[in-house]
């Protein structure tokens, strides 16, 4: 099957990357598989719920988007330069449109000629799976040959320390509607994991934030390979993905506030009972909650979608540009972010949030190796720098392409 990969994202006002180097004080321990631990048969996997974040909600009555591309600590290098000094806010209160649509073509069934499941199948959208473990299931994407990213809560409870879930399977592509058959269900096999790193401050619960809003609520984690020996990137491809607010931008058309046009991806309990993969599309802005840098768009998700991507740039296919036209300059299809918490109403305006994939005072590096700047490059490298099994780093034996 001919496959797509994207790499990760580079951009000209970040610093030289630097050689990749040992995990920073910031992050957590690379976590091993117990390979002892026995994986959950198909029936347990039908029972399992989906999870929410069990922390409870900040108070946003008073939330505003930002007006400068923050914030950061000053000093701190972005893609616009180093940072001199603190950001404004913007004032007011406003709705945020999105359109929520479930990925499934057409409306066949399961079993019906066309295959229902055939547009969760192709690229980009064969990248995103179904991630379940012992406490349930959450939302996950591929960023690297064999590493998908999620949300820390997915991996465990904030502060909780070693205590983590278990048994984390991923189902690239997964459509479970009923009547679903087992190749439509995991279309691309079932992945087990090998290794996962979260933020240490997410474990010993002090990352900054209020309630559910922190800065640094993601994970991530490397797949095994399958019988075969083949990586799941292999097969369905991979997105890239940006950090410190990659294709966002400021302008007078915008109310001179950060903003992206963002598609998130994952598998809401309220949509289809979780069974199919949701989109939901629409403007997205960068503000603060209690201190945390957070991403902010309109969504009706609701549990289940937890670490589905916030992805930039979506399409399935590029077009010939002609009489002149040329691609942005930040136009790469990218993850930028993973669902995080949400409004628990699923009736009310509903707003969906998702820690910045960028340089924070946790992660203040420009450059953590090869892997980017801030919390998702030095989680990345953290992991990729690590031991695998039969020897060498996950780097070395090409999980982290």
């Amino acid at each position: 099957m001919k496959t797509r990969s994207s790499l990760f994202l580079t951009s000209a006002a970040l610093l030289p990357l630097l050689g990749a180097g040992a995990a920073v004080a910031n992050d957590a321990v690379v976590i091993n598989n117990d390979r002892a631990s026995r994986a959950l048969s198909a029936e347990e996997l039908s029972r399992l719920g989906p999870v929410n974040n069990p922390l409870p909600a900040p108070d946003t009555t008073g939330v505003t988007a930002d007006i400068g591309a923050g914030p950061y600590p000053s000093g701190a290098k972005t893609r616009s330069g180093i940072v001199g000094g603190s950001t404004g806010r913007a004032f007011g209160s406003f709705g945020i449109p999105y359109t929520t649509t479930r990925v499934q073509d057409g409306n066949q069934s399961a079993a019906g000629a066309t295959a229902a499941n055939r547009l969760s199948t192709t690229y980009p959208y064969r990248t995103v799976g179904k991630l379940t473990f012992s406490a349930g299931y959450c939302s996950a994407s591929l960023i690297r040959r064999s590493v998908i990213v999620t949300a820390a809560h997915c991996i465990q409870n904030f502060g909780s320390g070693a205590s983590i879930f278990s048994n984390f399977q991923f189902r690239p592509g997964h459509y479970g509607a009923s009547g679903a058959t087992a190749a439509q269900i995991a279309p691309y096999g079932t992945w087990s994991w090998a290794a996962l790193v979260r933020p240490a401050t997410w474990a010993n619960g002090t990352d900054i934030g209020s309630g559910s809003a922190r800065d640094n609520d993601l994970a991530v984690i490397a797949l095994n390979r399958d019988g075969q020996g083949r990586f799941v990137g292999d097969l369905v491809g991979y997105m890239a993905y940006g950090w410190n607010n990659y294709s966002f931008v400021t302008s007078s058309k915008t109310g001179n506030l950060p903003t992206a046009a963002v598609s998130t991806l994952g598998y809401p309990f309220l949509m289809d009972s979780g069974a199919i993969m949701q989109r939901t599309d629409g403007p997205t802005y960068t503000t603060t909650v209690g201190g945390a840098g957070q991403l902010w768009q309109g969504s009706n998700f609701t549990g289940g979608s937890s670490g589905g991507p916030w992805v930039v740039n979506f399409a399935s296919r590029t077009p010939a540009l002609a009489g002149g036209a040329v691609a942005g300059s930040a136009s790469v299809i990218a993850v930028v972010g993973v669902t995080s918490w949400g409004s628990s109403d699923p009736n009310a305006p509903k707003d969906n949030y998702s820690s910045q994939f960028r340089q924070n005072s946790r992660y203040p590096n420009a450059s953590y190796g090869v892997y980017g700047a801030g919390n998702i490059g030095s989680l990345l490298n953290t992991l990729c720098s690590s031991a695998a099994p039969g020897g060498g780093t996950y780097a070395s034996q090409g999980y982290c392409n």
